[in-house]
């Protein structure tokens, strides 16, 4: 996968999608897939903005029950079996449990009729998967079992729990670029650090963007006869430059906060209420999830209204501390610290429009596609609006169905949600799992066998081959990592990595739960400045602008055996 600008600006594409977060990616993988001719870029780094921020569950809808919402059910369901058909390296079951108690919606006997209807909504939720790739039936368990499955949890009140499945993904940052690949595959061209600067329009609509290369300051036009915004948070920024599209925002902003923090409990997702103070000094309730990740646990989503200018809205420590005090009001026994928090995600979601004196995060359940020849008068312009990982590719489906309608070409069939991903192909990854489990198995420790299975599933030979050119390369990247000094290499020659961020946060496990050691940040600089040529100064840079992209500066993971 190799960064192209000369075909961009040389070529006319039939569509150009502008973002490279899950949707950005999901719907030129979908487009390609279809034989369109696609071009994709991303003025940073693709999955650098609303996309690094997420609790990385893969749901099936369980929660909209209570309003009675089917249909969203279905297709929360659906896509949830397509994701672990297509990515069964980087999508697994997760078992989550939720302590019910008294209250009407928390009762035991409600919450087990809900299981009971979830399961009759979801009755072919296992249909073509393999036996792994399964999940069970609900069921509730006694108030003992739930105590005992969750040490540490306050017992007044509690009658016991509820379990269901979900499933989880193991590495968000690899599963965006495994679609991405399958994109580039299938013969998407793709370039990051691409920055949309204007519109090529005139009075038959858009035919395309003016592009600003910002790795070498170059502008180019990029020519393409449906551009599809998709563009996440920076939507209406982008629609500004759009002549003659509505004012009327697509994205209202609200933020979301995620949490690394010390494993609570590693064997499930766990959902609770808790009770926090709004921004208008109201108390409310939401539910928060504990999954358990690598070896910590991801505590979140917090959600309020994004109001006023978008960098005003950053991570403080008294915010941090608020979320630790929600979290252990809620869960005594959690006695989370300001150490226990390694890494801290925030971004923003799209939430429905709210009164600027009670302002109330209600999210978007649902992406939208908007048609801006139909809404806008603006021919040639799509813009898509994401919300969850789950649905991404099946609101891209819907985007490339206008993509095709538009083009008047003859339709043809979406075949993302049984085609895998790139990685994807279970039969070869099962040979190949043994493989690594019996001649490589002294070679590697079962981590990094492990890690490297997850993240690039059936593609992991092509990490392997890079010992036939360096036997080194084949050596963890620093004391007590797991990722191996290759992958970093890849990273730089077939994954489009041109920063020591993209390396640490993007491409690898190295950042995934917060800084690394200096000195394995220091051994990957000099790795990718032997391939990309940079000098001390250069190297020294990176160093210091990858530390500054982890919050707060300097706070490094703890020494793990296993990270």
């Amino acid at each position: 996968m190799k960064r192209d600008i000369n075909t961009l600006a040389n070529q006319i594409f039939d569509v150009v999608v502008i973002g490279g977060g899950i949707y950005g990616v999901c719907v030129a993988h979908d487009a390609a897939l279809r034989g369109l001719s696609v071009a994709i870029i991303e003025q940073q780094d693709f999955g650098s903005g609303t996309s690094a921020n997420s609790l990385k569950t893969i749901h099936g809808g369980l929660r909209y029950l209570q309003d009675g919402n089917l249909k969203l059910m279905r297709t929360l369901i659906n896509e949830r079996k397509a994701w672990l058909r297509i990515a069964p390296h980087l999508i697994h079951p997760m078992l989550c449990l939720m302590p019910t108690d008294r209250s009407l919606t928390r009762n035991r006997w409600v919450i087990r009729a809900a299981l009971a209807i979830n399961d009759f909504v979801s009755f072919d939720r296992n249909r073509a998967l393999p036996q792994a790739q399964h999940l069970p039936n609900g069921t509730t368990i006694s108030r003992a079992e739930c105590l005992a499955r969750l040490p540490g949890l306050a017992p007044e009140g509690i009658t016991g729990g509820a379990i269901w499945h979900d499933a989880q993904m193991y590495n968000s940052e690899r599963l965006l670029i495994s679609v991405l690949r399958s994109a580039v595959t299938n013969g998407a061209v793709a370039a990051n650090y691409a920055e949309v600067t204007g519109f090529l329009q005139n009075e038959r609509g858009l035919h395309g963007v003016m592009v600003e290369d910002q790795l070498t300051g170059h502008q180019f036009p990029l020519q393409g006869r449906v551009v599809v915004n998709c563009s996440g948070s920076w939507t209406d920024d982008l629609l500004a430059k759009v002549k003659g599209a509505s004012s009327t925002p697509k994205f209202h902003l609200s933020t979301a906060v995620n949490l690394v923090t010390r494993q609570l409990w590693p064997d499930q997702a766990v959902g609770f209420q808790s009770r926090y103070i709004n921004a208008n000094g109201r108390e409310r309730t939401r539910t928060l999830f504990i999954a358990p990740w690598l070896h910590y646990s991801l505590v979140g989503t917090f959600h309020s209204p994004a109001i006023g200018p978008r960098q005003e809205h950053t991570v403080t420590e008294a915010g941090i501390d608020a979320y630790l005090a929600e979290i252990n009001r809620a869960l005594p026994g959690a006695h989370l610290s300001r150490d226990d928090v390694f890494h801290i995600h925030h971004g923003f979601l799209p939430m429905a429009p709210s009164k600027a004196d009670n302002p109330v995060v209600k999210l978007v359940r649902q992406g939208q596609v908007f048609d801006h020849a139909a809404t806008d008068g603006v021919p040639g312009l799509i813009t898509v609006v994401g919300v969850k990982y789950t649905t991404a590719r099946n609101v891209a489906q819907q985007a490339v169905d206008l993509v095709i309608h538009k083009l008047n070409r003859f339709p043809i069939p979406c075949r993302t949600a049984e085609t895998p991903i790139f990685g994807g192909d279970i039969d070869r990854l099962a040979a190949l799992d043994q493989q690594f489990s019996g001649p490589l198995q002294s070679q590697f420790s079962m981590e990094t066998r492990r890690q490297m299975v997850n993240n690039y599933g059936s593609e992991y030979c092509r990490i392997l081959n890079y010992g036939q050119e360096d036997s080194s390369w084949l050596e963890p990247v620093g004391e007590q990592e797991i990722v191996l000094k290759a992958e970093v290499i890849h990273a730089v020659r077939e994954e489009m990595a041109y920063t020591l961020a993209d390396v640490v946060q993007r491409r690898t496990e190295l950042g995934s739960a917060g800084l690394p050691q200096p000195a394995t940040l220091q051994n990957c600089a000099t790795l990718m400045g032997k391939v990309l040529g940079w000098d001390e100064a250069k190297t020294a840079q990176e160093l210091k602008a990858t530390t500054e992209t982890f919050w707060p500066v300097g706070h490094t993971q703890p020494n793990m055996e296993a990270k």
